[in-house]
């Protein structure tokens, strides 16, 4: 299921740097920092947009940083860890927009038509938040198996097999 590399110990901590700042995002932000943004929105009502906001952040950073580690002379196995994380963040990128979406215009609506607050939160949570939270739960997963893949030296082999890595060129 993996293919295993020779890599060295400073490169398998440039490999698994992605995914530790995905990891960030995913483990403090969207639980930590929502969970106390949460319990003060009585107070400050718009505290919780924080978390989208920092998690908009930390994703631009990969997206970028994923680039220039593209175009550098950084190694194949680093580059492909990079990819792999930039791809994951993508999803989540998706998911967090869509679940922005959903509770965004669930409270939109329910003001708009007058709903009562607890059934609103309920509804909220269950068609939008708790997807979400699922969803995380698996990307969690995900990133810590990678960031033990990026220390071991290894790369999902099926990975591999669609991005080989380069050959190097023979001098004539």
């Amino acid at each position: 299921m993996h293919q295993q590399f020779n890599i060295s110990p400073e490169e398998g901590k440039r490999a698994k740097w992605p995914h530790e700042i995905f990891l960030i995002n995913l483990v403090f932000n969207h639980i930590f920092v929502f969970v106390a943004t949460v319990a003060v929105a009585g107070t400050l009502p718009l505290l919780p947009a924080l978390v989208p906001v920092i998690s908009f952040s930390i994703i631009g950073y990969i997206f970028i940083k994923s680039g220039q580690v593209a175009a550098s002379d950084e190694t194949w196995f680093v580059k492909s860890h990079w990819r792999i994380c930039a791809r994951r963040n993508q999803i989540f990128m998706l998911l967090l927009t869509v679940t922005c979406m959903v509770c965004g215009g669930g409270f939109w609506l329910s003001k708009m038509m007058g709903w009562a607050k607890i059934p609103t939160i309920a509804l909220i949570g269950g068609v939008g938040l708790l997807p979400f939270m699922a969803s995380l739960l698996v990307l969690i997963v995900l990133g810590n198996d990678s960031v033990y893949q990026a220390r071991t030296g290894k790369l999902p082999k099926r990975f591999v097999e669609q991005n080989p890595a380069p050959q190097p060129v023979s001098g004539q």
